[in-house]
């Protein structure tokens, strides 16, 4: 099967054929003929049209109570009939019909509902030149058999149904129903009723919601119905499912009575700007970027980390010991965790380059590394920043959502911090808790969310990298200062834009993205025969250097695992470890000359 028209699926076909439905959803090479909500403007989608879209969860509401079937008697002819009620925002009622409400044919159900936003530090280079392609099956929902019976109904929908909302929680439905004094069928219409008021009173960026800025970024409310299924805040999934751009879903509530309506403007922002989709699969990305030929890269390992080494080095003014340490940061990825033990933690802090003669290095440095990572945020520390931006994600009671901060990141996304503008100065309350926020990333990867009655602990794996002239004001235990002379900073601007032209050759940046993609998740082992050497190693090089300690042992295991794992081994032996170590003692030597 070659090719699927997924333009002629409607919510009742996927129904009535969830077999054949699922049996193509499954054949990966089909899935790219859908629909994308990531690429295109919500004008050129259609109501009821199926979509694909990749993002990451924002926030999580709580179930949704819907009709999954529904009785519907014509108030003219006496005539009833059952209509379902999957993959729709609110049950359908013509003119001339009415739901009868203690029917025993009704039957209720559960749906899970939650934010999800395109995928916050996605690259360009990722978003437009790769194919997200996840492997295995998507979870299909588990809903259809209680409802495919019933659906000859569905033929008597038409456009001009009045909708009646069935969608919101029990709890805001009695709210609503108190403040309105609304009879039986007015509480099905609720707060999506077309008399709505339409006065746009929150932000656009307000009802957004994104932790950094997004060019072309979209928001979505998802609507899961594979109860079988959990799901968790900042994971990345693969959606696929039916958009709904039902404009009398807008309800923006009354000026006059702004502080009662917030939550509800927040929870049904215009579909215009925030649509709906009902999802008919599901699947967690672990990856956005699909390595074609994972046996071709292994084998050219050498070199294309010599290609990459060499980049780097000449960017760090022709630091080869520097570039050793940040390809194995490139690469990191936590393997362990254990209480706050948290093993493929490698942050690193490189420090002692030549602002003055290059003012803009840092930006450029990390416009480079932009190239090579699928996900990445620069953040520029500086006094008012870190004073008045929120980075930790905070409960918002008053909107009954989750207000995003700067941190909220999905895994594997590469922090770049420089604090090359930070000066002295008082730190508010607020500057405390995130100078606290992101000192415990970088030792624990994990960071607090607050919910202001309680907090709650959520895990990272974000590897950050440090730009700072001095010693970076966050602990870090890898400090790099860069070593290099006056002719290799006079040549910087020559030997940025050399590596800007040898980084064109399409090739060679997806070899590099590969190995780094590759080698980021490879297996490794250390080997028995090798644990006596590298206690005996350690302990001369505490001998030497008073303040190494046992967090920098485990950075310095990290450290040789990863740099087995550039070399392309999974296992560590002699000859790495030596060469590891040696290049751990340069970087100790270069510490001790710097405090003199």
């Amino acid at each position: 099967m070659s090719e699927v028209n997924f333009g002629e699926w409607t919510s009742e076909y996927y129904i009535k054929n969830p077999e054949i439905c699922n049996s193509i959803l499954n054949n990966p090479e089909l899935l790219n003929q859908i629909p994308s909500l990531n690429s295109l403007a919500l004008h050129n989608l259609t109501h009821g049209q199926l979509v694909r879209f990749q993002g990451m969860i924002q926030d999580m509401y709580n179930p949704e109570y819907y009709f999954e079937k529904y009785e519907v008697k014509n108030t003219q002819t006496g005539e009833s009939f059952i209509r379902c009620g999957l993959y729709k925002d609110s049950a359908k009622c013509q003119a001339d019909e009415d739901i009868i409400l203690d029917s025993d044919k009704n039957k209720s159900a559960e749906r899970q509902t939650c934010v999800v936003i395109s995928i916050p530090g996605l690259n360009d280079w990722a978003k437009f030149n790769t194919t997200i392609i996840p492997e295995g099956n998507f979870n299909h929902n588990n809903s259809n058999s209680a409802t495919k019976r019933n659906l000859d109904a569905l033929n008597n929908e038409n456009n001009d149904d009045e909708p009646m909302d069935t969608s919101e929680p029990v709890k805001k439905k009695e709210r609503l129903d108190d403040k309105n004094n609304d009879d039986d069928n007015d509480k099905l219409n609720g707060e999506n009723s077309s008399d709505s008021k339409n006065n746009l009173l929150l932000s656009k960026e307000h009802l957004l919601n994104f932790p950094i800025p997004i060019d072309n970024g979209k928001s979505c409310i998802v609507k899961i119905y594979n109860d079988s299924m959990s799901y968790k805040l900042n994971q990345v999934i693969d959606i696929i499912g039916f958009i709904s751009l039902d404009p009398t879903l807008n309800c923006c509530g009354n000026a006059d009575d702004m502080a009662d309506d917030m939550e509800i403007q927040t929870h049904n922002p215009p579909v215009s700007l925030v649509p709906r989709l009902h999802a008919i699969a599901v699947k967690e990305l672990s990856t956005v970027f699909k390595i074609e030929n994972p046996p071709e890269i292994l084998s050219k390992v050498q070199a294309i980390r010599s290609d990459l080494h060499m980049v780097l080095s000449q960017l760090l003014f022709g630091d080869n010991l520097a570039a050793d340490y940040l390809i194995c940061h490139l690469i990191s990825s936590i393997y362990t965790r254990k209480d706050y033990l948290c093993l493929g933690n490698f942050p690193i802090n490189i420090t002692n380059f030549p602002l003055e003669k290059c003012p803009t290095f840092t930006k450029d440095f990390y416009d480079i590394l932009s190239k090579f990572v699928t996900k990445s945020h620069y953040f520029e520390v500086t006094l008012d920043n870190l004073n008045d931006l929120s980075l930790v994600p905070k409960k918002d009671y008053d909107c009954n959502r989750l207000s995003s901060g700067m941190l909220q990141l999905s895994n594997n996304t590469h922090l770049v911090i420089d604090e090359t503008k930070l000066t002295s100065g008082q730190v508010s309350a607020s500057g405390r808790l995130n100078y606290e926020a992101i000192s415990d990333i970088i030792k624990f990867q994990k960071i607090t969310y607050d919910f202001k009655y309680y907090t709650m602990e959520y895990e990272t794996d974000y590897p950050v990298l440090i730009l700072s002239q001095v010693k970076s004001f966050i602990p870090c235990v890898m400090q790099i200062p860069l070593k290099f002379d006056d002719e290799t900073v006079n040549l910087y601007p020559q030997v940025h834009e050399a590596a800007i032209q040898y980084l064109k050759d399409e090739n060679r940046m997806n070899n590099i993205r590969s190995y780094l993609e590759l080698l980021r998740n490879g297996d490794f082992k250390l080997g028995d025969d090798i644990t006596d050497i590298i206690q005996d190693d350690f302990v001369s090089l505490r001998q030497s250097d008073k303040s190494v300690n046992a967090d920098s042992l485990h950075s310095l295991m990290v450290f040789a695992r990863f740099m087995s794992l550039s070399h392309g081994e999974n296992s560590l032996t002699l000859e790495c470890w030596k060469r590891t170590f040696a290049i751990e003692n340069e970087r100790v030597s270069r510490l001790s000359r710097n405090k003199k």
